[in-house]
């Protein structure tokens, strides 16, 4: 393995701090998400609470408070994320700012984007066991229009309901950000309620990213997170995340839409978890069967024989899934279907050239690559391998992907298990809402 450069240390039961050190990029950012397992009862008022901690604080009452002191940290960045990992979320509240080297007036500017942060965290806008009513209302109706969004992207719409067919029951297969009929009853108390079950509950994972000296905040957030804060906390355990392939039968399902393009997604079960030893060769198989444009989904069923707008596979390590999802004509639909699936027969045949995979490498290789040209992306990578438990640079995950052979990528395409077929049929009585062109 390479050198690791995430170093964390324990701050209390269910919280670490950690630090990557990055001077080149002449900022920091510091992050804290609190992981918390999916569930129905709870993912739509935790993204309710995520939205309305990202926009103010009772230091900075308004949104214009809030970017004027922004504006005052040299055009810091400010906000708050969801993201699913498998079974669980994470709530991810970030600050980044100049390094403060760079400060006119010798501002620590480290300092006080960690002052910030926790402001957004521990002085929330709740007054007498509510969330402030304006607060509550503007996000509340922002988030509503997030979900509603999901059904006016087809294509989105169509992955997330063939993801719902796999998965059924099981926490993965919940929308992100949650149900417009639990939004509806979700109150301004009922919130805050919500906003300290998070406190209780989460993992925290609390990180600074690029340059500065991070141990100079980690008293803040020792302080922060101790105490108090530690009464009465039960942090969650880790959700272990184990595929589920069985016997039964091919699930189905379809929708329609007055749109002219049709959206077929075919879903296969894979026996892959995130620190399976097969996960390199899964990666390499999916990218020479569909993840860049010099794959077989791409060059043969779109290019030569024209049967979709666009065709492509990608790969979720966390729940043991690929994912084939296109975009058809409504009268080519059953032909695109069967020519996604020749092309899936060719990889376990081995139907595939040196060349496939030497593409396949440098695409995979860029892309882990490009993680370190970012200073949100660094945090996102490290955050998923924290999570996962594992140790892995990105410049380990590109040698590891240089030692694959063409055996292990046909043993790969071997292990898919078609589980799902859904077709989002266009009655071609409407605008088309999107290109979807690769």
């Amino acid at each position: 393995m390479g050198n690791f450069p995430h170093q964390y240390t324990a701050l209390g039961e269910g919280v670490s701090f950690g630090s990557i050190p990055m001077d080149r990029f002449h900022s920091s950012l510091l992050a804290v998400s609190l992981i918390l397992p999916l569930s129905r009862e709870t993912v739509t008022e935790n993204a309710l609470v995520s939205l309305m901690l990202g926009k103010s604080t009772r230091d900075y009452p308004t949104y214009r408070l809030f970017s004027r002191r922004l504006g005052q940290l040299y055009g810091a960045i400010a906000g708050s994320s969801v993201q699913k990992l498998g079974d669980e979320e994470s709530l991810t509240f970030v600050v980044s700012t100049i390094d403060s080297s760079l400060a006119l007036g010798g501002e620590d500017l480290l300092k006080e984007s960690a002052e910030l942060l926790l402001s957004m965290l521990f002085r929330p806008m709740i007054e007498n066991g509510a969330f402030a009513e304006e607060t509550f209302r503007i996000q509340k109706k922002y988030l509503a229009d997030s979900i509603r969004a999901e059904i006016n992207e087809k294509r989105r719409y169509a992955v997330s309901q063939t993801l719902r067919l796999m998965l059924g029951d099981e926490p993965g297969g919940l929308p992100m950000y949650g149900f417009l009929d639990e939004l509806e009853k979700i109150t301004p108390a009922s919130a805050a309620k919500a906003y300290e079950r998070i406190l209780k509950t989460s993992r925290v994972e609390i990180v600074h990213v690029g340059s500065g000296n991070a141990e100079s905040v980690r008293p803040l957030f020792e302080k922060a997170f101790t105490g108090a804060f530690a009464e009465g906390r039960k942090p969650c355990v880790r959700v272990q995340n184990h595929p589920s392939i069985s016997d039964a039968p091919i699930k189905t399902g379809s929708d329609s839409f007055p749109v002219v393009q049709s959206k077929l997604c075919i879903g296969y079960r894979v026996d892959l978890t995130p620190d399976s030893d097969n996960l390199q060769a899964m990666r390499m198989m999916t990218a020479i069967l569909g993840g860049t444009t010099t794959s077989k989904l791409f060059l043969n069923v779109r290019e030569k024989k024209g049967l979709c707008y666009y065709c492509g596979a990608s790969m979720d390590r966390t729940k043991g899934l690929l994912l084939i999802d296109s975009g058809v004509r409504p009268d080519n639909a059953e032909k695109a279907k069967e020519a996604i699936f020749e092309e899936v027969e060719a990889m376990r045949r081995g139907d595939f050239t040196d060349e496939d995979m030497r593409f396949a490498l440098l695409s995979l290789q860029n892309t882990f690559r490009s993680v370190e040209e970012s200073i949100f992306s660094v945090e996102s990578y490290y955050r998923a391998q924290k999570i996962f438990g594992i140790r892995e640079t990105p410049e380990d995950q590109c040698a590891a992907l240089e030692t694959v052979t063409r055996e292990q990528i046909i043993a790969a395409a071997n292990m898919l298990h078609l589980d799902t077929v859904y077709l989002l049929n266009g009655t071609g009585s409407g605008e088309e809402e999107e290109a979807d062109d690769e």
